[in-house]
């Protein structure tokens, strides 16, 4: 499993801006993610300060909807050959590891992962070696680590998905770690209301780490030939309840791909989910959206029903798109790589989001609730081209919430189509988007607002735009001309000379 470190760093020096990140493999470094300001003339500024972070219908699965727009990858189900997959009857001759001192070996222990998991007690770790496990596994049980190694798959492709039996790794309650795992092929022709989960924690749980898993070649294969958008399948999938919050929650260093999503996420946290963290997750290649923190989609009149306290950092996220020739759940291209949509209280910072509908999007998707507390700083977004690298606000006036008090700060931003950065339905001064690089070549434009006054009266301050910003009424803006532009995806780096 290839953890990937990034480190992020920002130069402005005589007319040269660079923003950008690194990568590692090394998934014991754990360098933090950190920035660099250099400038003669100007100081720069400092990144806001950091705060904290999720709702589903049922415990199984939760989707994230929405009625106008679209976009997606096209994206093919692998073919897997599965070679004398582990089961309960055969994994007795499997390969064996350390057993004792709160160590269960699947294949020397126990005949399976989950009856490894029926033996451990509080403080166990459950270690399953490299092989192929067709089964679906519960942990209910507090305490519990369960770790599998490079090679450790549940694979789906010889499984039936029912309505109780669609979650590869289900986790409920305190303090359990899962990693290690890859997860592949839980995949359901629909439409359905069988929803493929490759790793879910469940309502009411607390202080649960998933760690440097992988899911992909997951979710649905679609029937065209039909209208009809019942489709709703997860990559990592946690949930709190309105009266079950779902607490201090780690994903971190985790792989997403070629996930066939429908109306859901690839990454989510729904409802009542606080103080939850998305660190070091690369994402990509998905019909939907990549990270997503969600509220009210249970009860719209229950402030507990929101994703809140959280941050979401360090992740890569590409190539997310719901085009409608490949996801019929939409209708146009509006996939974002991170969204939050009616939480309150993120930050958002060090991501390197490319080639998604939308980069980042705020908004609030219930009418007359409010998205607030979002900071997000310190990001590097390109070729976000279907919509905006930036989109901020809901989508509809007379259908959605809006966004207070939320920063959009230190940020660079490059499209050669569509907005650098849109305000939908945001109007209030408590909003500051400042600090700012907003560069659009070709097809780009740099700024744009959507609905007339209801997108206006935000603070919009000392940004870098490659327009006047006085034309819409913001004078405290530089408009730069720009010389060249070099974005550089292996190093995940934006340069911009001007």
């Amino acid at each position: 499993m290839k953890q990937i470190i990034r480190i992020f760093t920002i130069l402005l020096v005589t007319g040269l801006i660079f923003q950008g990140c690194s990568s590692s493999k090394d998934a014991q470094t754990g360098n933090t993610p950190t920035s660099e300001i250099t400038n003669t003339d100007d100081p720069g500024s400092s990144s806001a300060d950091k705060t904290d972070p999720g709702s589903d219908s049922n415990d199984k699965a939760g989707a994230e909807t929405k009625d106008t727009d679209t976009g997606a990858a096209n994206i093919g189900t692998a073919d897997v050959e599965i070679n004398d997959p582990v089961t309960a009857d055969n994994a007795a001759n499997g390969p064996g590891s350390n057993d004792g001192n709160g160590i269960i070996t699947v294949g020397t222990d126990a005949g399976s992962i989950s009856e490894a998991i029926d033996k451990a007690q509080e403080g166990d770790i459950v270690f399953v070696p490299k092989g192929i496990y067709a089964e679906t596994v519960g942990i209910e049980k507090d305490g519990i680590t369960l770790r599998g190694e490079e090679g450790t798959i549940i694979d789906g492709a010889g499984l039936t998905l029912t309505d109780d039996n669609s979650v590869a790794i289900y986790v409920k309650g305190k303090n359990i770690t899962v990693e290690g795992f890859e997860i592949r092929n839980f995949i359901i022709e629909g439409p359905s209301d069988v929803c493929p989960i490759g790793i879910q924690v469940a309502k009411g749980s607390s202080d649960i780490t998933v760690r440097n898993c992988k899911v992909h070649d997951h979710g649905f294969k679609y029937d065209y030939s039909i209208d009809d958008d019942n489709y709703n399948a997860h990559g990592i999938y946690v949930s709190g309840g309105v009266n079950k919050q779902t607490s201090d929650i780690l994903v971190e260093g985790c792989e997403l791909y070629n996930l066939h999503l429908g109306s859901s996420e690839s990454l989510v946290f729904n409802g009542n989910v606080v103080g939850f963290e998305a660190k070091d997750n690369y994402i990509h290649d998905c019909d939907n959206i990549g990270i997503d923190a969600i509220g009210y989609e249970q009860d719209e009149d229950n402030e507990n029903d929101s994703a809140r306290n959280g941050r979401i950092h360090g992740n890569y996220v590409t190539n997310i798109c719901s085009d409608p020739a490949v996801n019929p759940t939409y209708d146009s291209m509006c996939a974002d790589g991170i969204y939050v949509d009616g939480g309150r209280d993120i930050e958002i910072y060090d991501n390197f989001v490319t080639h998604c509908d939308i980069g980042i999007e705020v908004a609030s998707e219930h009418q007359g609730k409010v998205t607030s507390g979002i900071n997000v700083h310190d990001n590097t977004l390109a070729y976000n081209n279907s919509w905006a690298g930036i989109c901020f606000g809901g989508y509809d006036p007379e259908e959605t919430g809006t966004a207070k008090g939320c920063t959009i700060k230190n940020n660079t931003v490059y499209n050669t189509s569509s907005y650098c950065i849109v305000i939908q339905y945001a109007c209030d001064a408590s909003n500051v988007i400042e600090d700012n690089i907003f560069v659009s070549e070709k097809d780009g434009i740099a700024y744009g607002d959507e609905f007339d006054e209801l997108s206006k009266g935000n603070t919009i301050r000392n940004n870098k735009f490659t327009i006047d910003m006085a034309e819409f009424g913001y004078p405290e803006n530089e408009q730069i001309a720009v010389k060249n532009v070099t974005v550089d995806e292996s190093a995940r780096s934006v340069r911009i000379e001007y």
